[in-house]
């Protein structure tokens, strides 16, 4: 179910490539934009779909917008602020590509 998004937050998750942060900002109270800064490329992805699921977790949805360069494609990102730890779910092709953990 569609839901708004969180305050500002800043989460340390770590990928194959290492930690990396992403610094999450509202931009109303439906959508925001994650910065990330990964593996020396600096991208902003719009935050397109905040939902909470049916257990309560909150799940806040978008595309990888400039990572082209560093993973030769773009994915779609499902940032699971509720689980535990919270998760970063990258889907490429309806399959989820790669999780990535929070420090």
């Amino acid at each position: 179910m569609r839901t708004t998004v969180p305050p500002p937050f800043s989460m340390t998750f770590t990928g194959p490539e290492g930690p990396y942060t992403v610094h999450f900002r509202p931009t109303d109270e439906w959508d925001g934009i994650i910065d990330v800064f990964l593996e020396g490329q600096q991208m902003r992805w719009d935050v397109m779909d905040a939902d909470r699921e049916e257990g309560g977790g909150l799940v806040l949805g978008g595309m990888t917008s400039g990572s082209e360069a560093l993973w030769n494609d773009q994915f779609w990102f499902e940032l699971r602020l509720d689980d535990r730890p919270p998760v970063m779910r990258y889907w490429g092709d309806k399959v989820i590509w790669r999780e990535d953990r929070a420090a």
